[in-house]
């Protein structure tokens, strides 16, 4: 026999409260407050502790043609929407048949 205390294995269902996790069975309704809290004091943290002018300006395109680049995948995902592409008609209505189906 062994002398030591075998430690219960930890399961995925242990409750270990977090910072970043609401207690256990708190119903919060249609919004979660405490992650939108946690998420505006990040963000002020962020923007008090950042130079956030220097982060864009490193964002920002290197030169005139990956501008023109940007531009034209903006413009591109802007035109199209789901259900523009006949690909899409069973994302859109499922069991609907594409016109090259019927």
């Amino acid at each position: 026999m062994n002398d030591k205390k075998q430690k219960p294995p930890r399961t995925a269902t242990a409750s270990v409260a977090t910072p970043s996790s609401p207690p256990k069975g708190k119903n919060q309704g249609e919004g979660d407050y405490e992650a939108a809290r946690r998420y505006r004091e990040e963000v002020g943290e962020f923007l008090d502790h950042s130079n956030v002018e220097q982060i864009a300006k490193s964002a920002a395109p290197k030169s005139a043609l990956e501008a023109r680049e940007l531009a034209l995948a903006e413009e591109r995902a802007r035109d199209r929407s789901k259900g523009d592409d006949p690909a899409d008609v069973g994302a859109m209505y499922p069991g609907r048949k594409t016109d090259d189906e019927r």
